[in-house]
């Protein structure tokens, strides 16, 4: 038994379904996953460079194309209630806030126990990208919020904005 296999059957035991989906929670946090094509299912829908307000399947034998407008009534047709995504992307992004601090505090508790720097770096590196998650999240019920889903340039400024007033108490526009 190489060392390979043997770490390969440890591994095949440990993780997990919420280990996947955790890797594929970073993915999309770091790599901007695309959504599928809805017509081949085996490609992702692609910003096309000459035009922004489309987007096209990256499959070289499909090769549809969408307009962000058309998307946009395909959400509402499927008859998701905006307002139930927008509780659950909320609800999830505050426990993916909890879970970076409390991330954070034991980390940084055995970092201090351990008197290792290196493991306090760690620490914010995994909080780092569990906050970008949470971010995300947060970002997604705002734009189900104002119904600004589809749009050619994202609204991240005005996000930002309306999130610090929510944070400093102001009226909200």
């Amino acid at each position: 038994m190489g060392i390979g296999s043997f770490l390969s059957a440890r591994l095949a035991r440990r993780v997990g379904p919420e280990h996947r989906s955790f890797a594929a929670m970073t993915g999309t946090v770091l790599g901007g996953a695309h959504a599928a094509c809805p017509i081949c299912r085996r490609g992702h829908l692609r910003p096309d460079p000459a035009a922004p307000n489309l987007r096209q399947c990256d499959d070289p034998a499909c090769r549809a194309t969408f307009s962000l407008a058309e998307m946009g009534r395909t959400f509402a047709i499927e008859g998701a209630d905006v307002r139930d995504l927008a509780h659950e992307a909320r609800r999830q992004a505050l426990v993916l806030f909890l879970t970076a601090v409390l991330l954070g505090v034991l980390a940084a508790a055995w970092a201090v126990f351990a008197q290792s720097w290196l493991t306090l770096l760690g620490a914010v590196l995994l909080c780092t990208v569990v906050l970008a998650s949470a971010l995300v999240q947060r970002y997604r019920a705002w734009q189900l919020d104002q119904g600004r889903m589809f749009e050619a340039r994202a609204p991240f400024g005005a996000f930002l904005i309306a999130e610090l007033n929510g944070l400093l108490g102001r009226e909200r526009a």
